[in-house]
């Protein structure tokens, strides 16, 4: 899957990249893949239970797209971390099989917000992710 996650770490510009996999039972999501591997190592978890965010991403199997501090606040208890690498923009994309949440597929980079175009392209990139999952 690494491979997978590389291709798709390529194929929207980013500032960083991070691949997901969901935990229903503990409501965590653990990292598998990062472009920044010091800042984000991999095999990190973060809590998602009672999050507006995990309620949309992850039980609602909605895309999580922002831009500013506001929304990098919004999304992630690690907002400091993100912001002091200079990261203003998101894209959050779950990866669904079915009706069940496998991870996601994280996009962060300075500017510009991440478009229409790139969500297209980051969906269809989930897509196929959920079709080959092997966690």
């Amino acid at each position: 899957m690494d491979d997978a996650f590389a291709q798709c770490a390529v194929a929207i510009p980013n500032g960083l990249f991070t691949a997901m996999q969901f935990h229903a039972d503990t409501v965590e999501v653990e990292r598998l893949y990062s472009t920044l591997p010091k800042v984000y190592p991999i095999s990190g978890r973060k809590p998602k239970r009672q999050t507006e965010w995990g309620e949309k991403v992850l039980f609602r199997h909605e895309v999580n797209v922002g831009f500013g501090p506001d929304d990098i606040r919004w999304a992630f208890s690690d907002h400091e971390t993100i912001l002091g690498l200079g990261l203003n923009a998101v894209m959050n994309v779950p990866i669904v099989r079915g009706r069940q949440v496998l991870g996601t597929i994280n996009y962060l980079r300075s500017d510009p917000a991440f478009s229409d175009a790139n969500m297209r392209v980051a969906v269809k990139l989930a897509h196929t992710l959920a079709q080959n999952w092997r966690y």
